[in-house]
């Protein structure tokens, strides 16, 4: 029985290559809805209803844009340089020949204080904590642990 196609078939399952595509290129799920043309709450709905769908959108693996973003960071944290063409085009007023001259430069991207808290807060924890009184009830937990675990262990020596 052929009928109209459903609009999940229309809008979403023949565009899996697509989304995919997008997916894997970095686009949000809500991106990826508004690129579909559909309300993000109905896409939901189809992930939710839809197996295959779910499948898809499951089986995408964005570690290598995490890669890239982390590569990002730390690039942006220590800083780099880079280099700089701008292209001009200049009239001469007398003969109105158009002259074309490309401009190069070296420029330098500091580190961004921001970046380095963030690698920090991210690969040295235990030194770079935002919140320190939670660092702190930490340790004194450790310590309170071995005092109890010396404690019973103590217990179990006097018992034998």
């Amino acid at each position: 029985m052929a009928g109209r196609k459903s609009a999940y078939e229309l809008k979403i399952k023949s565009r899996f290559a697509d989304i995919e595509k997008w997916l894997k290129g970095g686009a949000t799920e809500r991106q990826v809805a508004q690129a579909l043309g559909v309300a993000y709450s109905t896409f939901n709905k189809y992930k939710a209803s839809e197996e295959e769908f779910a499948e898809l959108l499951k089986s995408i693996d964005r570690s290598e844009i995490v890669l890239d973003l982390r590569s990002a960071l730390l690039k942006k944290a220590m800083g780099y340089t880079y280099t700089e063409k701008k292209t001009y085009k200049k009239r001469d007023d007398s003969t109105g020949a158009v002259s074309t001259y490309t401009e190069i430069t070296e420029k330098v991207a500091h580190p961004d204080v921001a970046a380095i808290n963030l690698a920090l807060k991210n690969y040295d924890r235990d030194n770079w904590s935002n919140d320190w009184q939670q660092y702190d009830i930490k340790r004194e937990e450790l310590e309170l642990k071995k005092k109890l675990a010396e404690a019973d262990n103590w217990e179990g020596v006097m018992n034998e």
